[in-house]
This record gives structure tokens, sequence and C-alpha cells, in this order.
């Protein structure tokens, strides 16, 4: 490795290796570009790679983070494209001054990850869980029988205090069981409340991994329901993004429908040629 990524390892022990190595080679290159992109990102936006820092030189990330030096070379790109590094000719590759407050819609990540990456901090306004009859809708999203009981979340998601999403999970009632048996919504109610996270609860209390989602990305305006929950004026414009997230069986786990406030997030999507 370079002498001055050594160097700065030494004389900023905090900042030791906060790259995660990339694993699996079950991607094509365009989504390990992705990966390592969102990998940076994340770094950027929690401050584990503050403002101006150098990055270390392509070769060097290539190793750490197990990749090809082309990879790095497209991801970098990415970020670039994106304002969230500046690269100086002859001299290397710089955090932005100012880096943006994106989320990437081609990663699958959870409200409270992206309230995080935005500089803010997530928190909940209302929260109620239900059991109720899966809608003919619903029914059909999650491969189910019309009126098989679903578990509902329905959540006011926080930054900094400001309402800036309604979230609304559903997932199937056969599903929150462990082997003791069905898990009480108290407890799911109570395990969420303190992580602020259905992914998880699904991952670490039902062993459920979710492999990729489909999303439908909707512009709408807020009616009277979503405009009380939201605080913001009937009509506002809000993003409605409805995903279906997919287990490694690829069946259907859950459903959620986000409505953003529109002047809240920025989002944005990789697009290869």
């Amino acid at each position: 490795m370079s002498y001055n990524w050594i160097k700065d390892k030494v004389e900023n022990p905090s900042r030791l290796q906060p790259f995660v190595p990339i694993v699996g080679d079950s991607y094509d290159s365009t989504t390990l570009a992705q990966r390592v992109a969102e990998q940076l990102r994340s770094l950027i936006m929690e401050g584990k790679l503050p403002p101006e820092y150098r990055l270390p030189n392509e070769p060097d990330l290539s190793a750490l983070l197990n990749v090809s030096r082309s990879t790095v070379r497209s991801a970098l790109t990415i970020l670039e494209q994106g304002g969230f590094i500046q690269r100086r000719w002859g001299v290397g590759t710089f955090i932005a001054k100012d880096p943006p407050t994106y989320n990437n819609l081609s990663i699958n990540s959870g409200v409270t990850q992206l309230i995080r990456s935005s500089g803010a901090e997530p928190g909940t306004a209302e929260f109620l869980i239900t059991t109720r009859p899966a809608s003919e809708h619903v029914a059909n999203r999650l491969s189910l029988e019309p009126g098989a009981p679903v578990v509902t979340l329905e959540r006011v998601r926080l930054a900094n205090d400001r309402r800036v999403v309604f979230s609304l999970d559903t997932l199937s009632q056969s599903l929150c069981r462990n082997q003791d048996g069905e898990i009480p919504l108290p407890e799911i109610e109570a395990f969420v409340r303190e992580r602020q996270s259905m992914y998880d609860f699904m991952r670490e209390r039902l062993f459920l991994d979710i492999h990729h989602g489909i999303a439908w990305i909707h512009p709408t305006s807020a009616e009277a329901y979503l405009a009380d929950k939201l605080s913001i004026p009937r009509g506002s414009s809000i993003l409605h993004i409805e995903q279906v997230d997919i287990g490694n069986d690829g069946e259907p786990l859950a459903l959620t429908n986000e409505y953003y406030v529109a002047d809240a997030f920025t989002f944005y999507i990789y697009r290869s040629s």
C-alpha cells in the first residue's frame, strides 16, 4: 500500500480500516461498482470519511475492498458524478467539502439508514401495530390468499424531530413465529421501537434474509390522512415508494409503502449504459 495511506493510518488511528471487503462473486461488474460506491457513500455520510479527506489510491482501495481496480474506478466515477468526491489531477481523490445528502434507489436500504445518512437523527412520532385481513392488493403483492391475516406496522418517521416519512410495513402473520410459537405484537413493537428497523427484526428474530426488493415509485399528492400524519398542507407533493422484499428462495416476505415529504430527501438512480 502507498506510504501516504500507511502514514495516515498511523497518525489517525480512529480511522483504521473503515472499509469492509466486498464478499460474494455472484454479481456483475456494474452491481459490484454500485455496492462499492454505496459503501463509500455511507462512510461519507456517517462522518467516517470526513470532508476533504484523501482516499487511498485505486490499487489500495482495490485491495481493501477485495474488488478489481476497474470496479473501484467505476465506483469513484459514480461518486464523482453524484458530488461526493473530487479528483485532483496528480494529487489524489478527496471527499467533497459539502457532500450531498442523496439516497441511491438502486440500493435496498431502510428509512432509518436513509435518515442517518442525511446527517439527521431518526425517530418515531406515532406507532401502530395491528393484525388485519389482507386486502386483494396486499394479497397479490405477497402471494397470499385474500383475507389471510397480516401484521401491519404504521409509523411516522422523524428526522431531527421533523415528520418526513409515513411508512406502512406489512408481512404475513404466518412468518411472525419462532421456536416458541407466534411472536406477540407487543414483543414485535418493543423490538422495532428500540431498533427503529423492521429489517433488523426480520433478520434477527425471524431469521429471514432479504435478497432484493422490487419497487414502484409514484409522485402523488397528500390526501387528508397523509397530510395530517406528515404535518403538511393537504395536496402537497409527496413521493410514494411501494416495495416488495424478496427472500433468498424467491418468495415475497414483506410489503412496504413509504410516503416521503417532497423536500426532505434527494434520491438518485445509477443507470449504466
